[in-house]
């Protein structure tokens, strides 16, 4: 357990790139600043925290998947919040660099 705990702290501990660390949020609990967090704010969480989004990344189609699957399932969304949320998702968690 207390390898466990080391490691947690570590990797919430990121260098600044001076030397100093820098504390981080292990998981998030809000959407960052931007055009579409409200929408997200709204649609997101009416059912899962933001830690489930923030975690992803995703490609342009992969957010569509995703919204589409969110739509079925009875997020409301007009034809503008979609794409603006689509963009804002990519924007924020769009595929990572291999």
């Amino acid at each position: 357990m207390l390898v466990f705990a080391a490691a947690l702290a570590a990797g919430a501990a990121l260098s600044a790139g001076d030397g100093k660390a820098v504390r981080r949020a292990v998981y998030a609990s809000t959407f960052p600043v931007g055009e579409g967090r409200a929408i997200a704010d709204r649609a997101c969480l009416l059912c899962h925290s933001a830690s489930l989004t923030t975690q992803q990344a995703k490609d342009s189609t992969g957010w569509e998947k995703t919204l589409g699957q969110m739509e079925k399932w009875g997020v409301r969304l007009t034809p503008a919040e979609h794409d603006t949320l689509r963009h804002y998702l990519l924007t924020h968690y769009g595929a990572r660099a291999k």
